[in-house]
């Protein structure tokens, strides 16, 4: 029987973005950053993608840290999952106004470059896990069992 505490489990594959925001925060802060005034809350992945091109902001993932949105009432936030490029540029100039940050290009261009290396490792792993799955059998009988074994070995 699960209590209430592990029905609410987090999803692990979270850990890693979340492990990452606590990091660049703690690196920041040792800086003598004031991180006030400098968090960008992302609501999507294709947010914090967009929010890597505004290196002096901070991204929050919303999702990940929804139980301390309250702490920060005046937050700025950025949604891009789903929008338009009109859209999107829209909300870049919304971050720019609002937080005083430039958005930068190369390194958001850099980070996207990154990802498509990282769908295309990604994709080639999931070809060699397909290649070496053995062939399906059909169970319907046992004599298709057997033909359908002796025709994949």
């Amino acid at each position: 029987m699960q209590t209430k505490a592990q029905g609410q489990a987090r999803d692990p594959r979270g850990f890693g973005r979340w492990l990452r925001f606590c990091a660049c925060a703690a690196l920041r802060l040792l800086r003598g950053e004031d991180l006030a005034g400098r968090l960008l809350w992302t609501q999507d992945a294709a947010a914090e993608l967009l929010a890597c091109g505004f290196p002096g902001l901070l991204a929050v993932p919303e999702r990940l840290f929804a139980q301390t949105a309250a702490l920060f009432p005046e937050r700025c936030r950025l949604a891009a999952a789903r929008r338009g490029e009109k859209e999107l540029l829209e909300a870049i100039r919304f971050v720019e106004r609002r937080c005083g940050a430039r958005f930068d290009w190369d390194r958001f261009l850099a980070r996207c470059e990154r990802e498509s290396r990282r769908a295309r490792r990604i994709g080639a792993l999931a070809e060699g896990l397909r290649a070496l799955a053995p062939p399906p059998i059909d169970t319907r009988t046992p004599q298709t069992a057997l033909r359908s074994l002796s025709e994949n070995r």
